[in-house]
């Protein structure tokens, strides 16, 4: 079997021009039934046509050219392109006659005579598969280009407004869209271009309102001068008012200042109808449809925004607190205003119900209303009420004197000067349940400037003249109007000695500012005290209610010890009078100690008895100073 050198390579058959440069066609190699390659089949073809005798690669001696030798024998009469069908066919018997002759080697670059290549053209041609068929025909390839073409055309036309925008009066228009052809419609490419247009615009889309007001069809800029311009001062931010009984307050931004954030509500305005939502995924509705959907929703039911305001708090403090201040108020009881002492004639207030808001309440409730910038709102807040504990008609019906004590006075015109203004300065005093009466602060000090006198009065148990004597005659009559009328001793203190106006241990002394005269208003009622001076006579009167059905008190006094004073008389030198003269200083009085019962009755009957108090009464011996 023939190998293959690398000298081969050089052999000047294998350099012969060809007649075409194009790519060669294999030839066909024929196995033997050794398995070995045989010679190609036109070069057997050939051996079998050519005459006896005449010159054939596979006759004759064997040659030494290695391209026709061997195992390998390269056919080069074939034409580049001759087709794999004009390639004739031959049996396995030829091909191993073939084989056992390819030992000649061939001709070296002899030309075919002008014959023999006729007669060579023509066996080829007889020896060739009959009917080469349709497809090698190039009819056959100029029809598939114009159909193609054709087709092409018709794509391009039908396409042309989807493609180039044009399109077809008379034909129909189409489109290939997510893998659909779509017919086009006049009608519906109509109501998209108005669709389009209308969602293009560079306003808010109608329907859309801020803080109530209609922005729709407007620019961001045109909407906001109407926010923060005249319009919008005319209209409150808010508006909530409170009412309390027959009274209304109102919170708005006329007395409460307020803020919005204008610029941020608008970009909110402006964005509705041009976002979309994930709620169109898995369905037909597209992007477009959606906002077109709500842009036409905006026409028939709106939408309003609200501005993000901020407003004044402690504003509304402030005016919540002078609500509760104007509505507050605590029970208040019906009192006498007067009394005509001739003619016992009592004229009375009226009573005042408590009122009482709470505060803290009413200011969540506001400020609610508020963070939801509520326009119209009224808060109606119900007070609690206190009523009072006594009425105009409980004092009409009940009212009445309950005590009355009478004490007669000297004919000294200082000192009943000094009683009648006493009575005037403590008359009328209401004395509410709890409180107490002092007699020191309701007569203040006792001056000329008001008209005091200098009269006869105890000090340091001497008689002495001073600015407003007499006026423990009004203290004692008070006392005992007063233990008569079953009120609350808080203080009192007896004279230095007896008096002559009053019992033994019922008298009342006062001297400013230390020494008083005090009591309360044990009662749930309140209480009046009417004092007055009248023909020499010093009265005073406690009115209120009755103590009981037909109860009266009464002051009774029992001296349970006497102290005689000395017998002898005490001298006191006194320089500052005159030399040669004396004076009685202080008289020889006797000292008690006197026990005071107070004496429940009934219909004129003893029922009660309990002792009140004990008064002590010093003794003085007599003195006489001198110089």
């Amino acid at each position: 079997m023939a190998t293959w050198d690398d000298q081969d390579l050089n052999h000047p058959e294998l350099y012969i021009p060809r007649p075409h440069p194009k790519v060669r066609q294999a030839p066909v190699q024929i196995r033997n039934q050794a398995g070995e390659f045989a010679l190609p089949v036109s070069l057997y073809t050939r051996a079998m046509d050519a005459p006896p005798g005449g010159d054939s690669p596979i006759r004759g001696e064997p040659s030494q050219d290695p391209a026709v030798g061997g195992d390998y024998i390269f056919d080069e009469d074939l034409d580049w392109n001759t087709a794999l069908g004009l390639i004739p066919q031959h049996d396995e018997a030829h091909s191993s006659q073939a084989q056992g002759k390819s030992s000649s080697p061939p001709p070296k670059s002899k030309k075919p005579t002008e014959g023999s290549g006729k007669s060579k053209g023509k066996n080829e041609r007889d020896k060739s598969p009959q009917g080469t068929g349709f497809f090698a025909s190039p009819y056959w390839y100029v029809g598939l280009i114009t159909l193609c073409l054709a087709a092409l055309a018709f794509v391009v036309v039908m396409m042309m407004p989807q493609m180039a925008g044009y399109f077809w009066r008379d034909v129909g228009n189409y489109a290939f869209v997510n893998g659909e052809i779509l017919r086009y419609d006049k009608q519906i490419a109509s109501n998209y271009r108005q669709s389009r247009e209308y969602l293009q615009q560079q306003v808010i889309y109608p329907g859309v309102f801020v803080d109530g007001i209609h922005v729709g069809g407007m620019t961001v800029e045109e909407a906001q001068a109407v926010l923060v311009g005249p319009q919008s001062a005319q209209e409150n931010l808010f508006s909530v008012g409170v009412a309390i009984g027959n009274k209304t307050w109102t919170f708005d931004n006329s007395n409460v200042p307020a803020t919005r954030d204008v610029g941020n509500v608008l970009q909110q305005a402006y964005a509705v109808g041009r976002t979309n939502t994930t709620a169109t995924l898995g369905t037909q509705i597209t992007p477009f449809r959606e906002r077109l959907n709500t842009v036409m929703a905006l026409r028939e039911s709106g939408v309003n925004l609200n501005a993000k305001a901020a407003y004044d708090r402690e504003r509304v403090r402030t005016l919540v607190d002078e609500i509760v201040n104007a509505v507050n108020r605590p029970p208040q009881d019906a009192a006498l205003r007067s009394i005509d002492i001739a003619t016992h004639t009592l004229l009375f207030t009226d009573e005042q119900v408590g009122v009482a808001v709470d505060g803290e309440e009413l200011y969540r409730k506001v400020t609610a209303s508020l963070d939801r910038w509520e326009k119209g709102t009224v808060i109606t807040v119900e007070p609690v009420l206190t009523q009072p504990k006594v009425t105009k008609a409980q004092l009409t019906a009940n009212f009445q004197r309950i005590s009355a004590y009478t004490t007669d006075t000297t004919k000294d015109g200082n000192r009943n000067n000094n009683i009648n203004l006493a009575c005037q300065a403590i008359t009328s005093t209401v004395l509410m349940p709890g409180e107490t009466f002092s007699f020191n602060q309701a007569t203040g000090q006792r001056t000329i400037e008001k008209g005091y006198r200098e009269a006869g009065a105890i000090s340091a148990g001497q008689s002495i003249d001073e600015v407003g004597g007499g006026i423990c005659q009004v203290s004692s009559t008070l006392f005992n109007a007063v233990a008569r009328a079953d009120l609350e001793i808080v203080s009192r203190s007896p004279h230095a000695w007896p008096v002559t106006y009053v019992n033994k241990g019922e008298d009342a002394t006062v001297n400013w500012p230390n020494l008083d005269f005090q009591f309360r208003n044990n009662k749930s009622t309140p209480v009046y005290i009417v004092a007055y001076y009248q023909n020499r006579k010093c009265s005073a009167e406690i009115w209120g209610f009755p103590l009981g059905e037909n109860v009266t008190i009464d002051l009774r006094s029992k001296v349970v010890k006497t102290i005689e004073p000395p017998l002898d008389v005490r001298y006191v030198i006194n320089p500052n009078m005159a030399p040669g003269t004396s004076k009685e200083t202080i008289k020889s009085r006797t000292g008690y100690v006197v026990d005071t019962y107070k004496v429940w009755y009934q219909n004129g009957t003893e029922v009660k008895r309990e002792k009140f108090h004990t008064s002590t009464y010093k003794a003085y011996q007599r003195t006489i100073e001198y110089n």
